[in-house]
């Protein structure tokens, strides 16, 4: 299965694993996918649930959901949740609805200097807009390391970026 919703799940996945707010997702992911003809049992209960429930049921119904549709989630790592996450949100910033600055602030953050060595451009290029915004050197050229990141991404980094 290819589709949106089946990458909004696995992005509500990582953001879970990454101890982010990933209930506002998940729940949007599951009724994406029934919107999408997609139905189980899973499915429907991750869509009816609250944003306000519990963060151990949420990451099971994820699990649950993702199982449902033939992903095998629970084996997705750490570093996999990192990798993932960032996917998403670079994405984001491609299609125009966050802007690159908050991506790195969220990268660096979320992921840090010892996170993932695929992300790590990113990081970095949070640290040369804050010595920018302080005065220090040149505005650096955010779209180029965004670009260089996708051209990193094989197919072995992917699993976990279905669209």
């Amino acid at each position: 299965m290819h589709s949106a919703a089946l990458g909004e799940l696995l992005t509500a996945r990582a953001l879970w694993i990454l101890k982010q707010n990933a209930a506002t997702p998940a729940i949007s992911a599951a009724t994406n996918a029934l919107v999408e003809g997609y139905d189980s049992e899973s499915l429907r209960e991750l869509a009816g649930a609250s944003p306000d429930i519990n963060v151990f049921q949420l990451g099971t119904l994820i699990v649950d959901a993702l199982s449902s549709l033939g992903m095998a989630a629970g084996t997705m790592t750490r570093e996999d949740a990192q990798l993932a996450a960032t996917h998403y949100y670079a994405s984001q910033v491609l299609a125009g609805n966050l802007r690159i600055r908050e991506l790195t602030r969220w990268v660096h953050s979320v992921v840090g200097h010892e996170g993932h060595p695929m992300v790590q451009d990113l990081v970095v290029l949070d640290d040369s807009f804050d010595a920018f915004d302080d005065g220090w050197g040149a505005e650096p050229d955010g779209m180029s390391v965004l670009t260089g990141f996708f051209d990193t991404l094989g197919p072995e980094n992917q699993k976990w970026m279905k669209t």
